[in-house]
């Protein structure tokens, strides 16, 4: 019941210059309390060497 009030006060909030700010706080405040996930995947375009660079003749 309290979530379900809780979605709908998010949501009654979102419609007004108030409820943007106080969802754009909970959004700020969820990022950094949310623990990071670092990927681990052998993508090579991350780790490519940098490109070389052509000199003129």
């Amino acid at each position: 019941m309290l979530k379900k009030a809780f979605i709908v006060i998010i949501a009654l909030c979102a419609f007004s210059s108030l409820g943007g700010v106080f969802l754009a706080g909970l959004n700020i405040y969820t990022r950094s309390t949310t623990p990071h996930q670092e990927t681990t995947t052998n993508d090579t375009s991350t780790h490519s060497e940098p490109a070389k660079t052509i000199q003129a003749k």
